[in-house]
């Protein structure tokens, strides 16, 4: 297992056995931070070749902002395609409370595939996380 933190706000770390990175938000963020933690989490992830299987821990992040939700969905999900041979898999890791923070019907509902080379999810429980990323081929 191999691990990095970005400042004191994201720490990275991926398990070569699962085929998994996972992201863990360690505080709450301000935007210019959400944005440069995914930047570094799509570099860190982009250098190797079992990085495709994403658990992206957003239980720490307390708000979500519908502002960077629509970021990651027009913006950044579009580079996994420039960044990734194969399909990158997704899953969010958030406390029960978030699940109704972000009600934007301009939106797809989750699970769903962004395009033809991401799909994403949201789980409240780490473990049914892992089991539909280990699922994913």
């Amino acid at each position: 297992m191999t691990s990095t933190t970005l400042a004191d706000f994201l720490q990275l770390t991926h398990r070569p056995d699962l085929g998994i990175v996972t992201a863990r938000w360690t505080r709450p963020t301000t935007s210019e931070e959400l944005r440069a933690g995914y930047q570094e989490l799509l570099r860190y992830a982009g250098s190797c070749e079992t990085c495709r299987h994403w658990l992206i821990d957003s239980r720490r992040r307390v708000q979500v902002d519908s502002r960077d939700v629509h970021w990651l969905t027009n913006d950044f999900y579009p580079m996994l395609r420039q960044h990734f041979d194969g399909h990158v898999y997704l899953a969010f890791l958030i406390a029960p409370y978030q699940a109704d923070d972000v009600q934007d019907e301009s939106l797809p509902p989750l699970p769903y595939t962004h395009g033809d080379y991401c799909s994403l999810n949201q789980f409240t429980d780490e473990g049914e996380a892992v089991r539909w990323l280990c699922s994913r081929v």
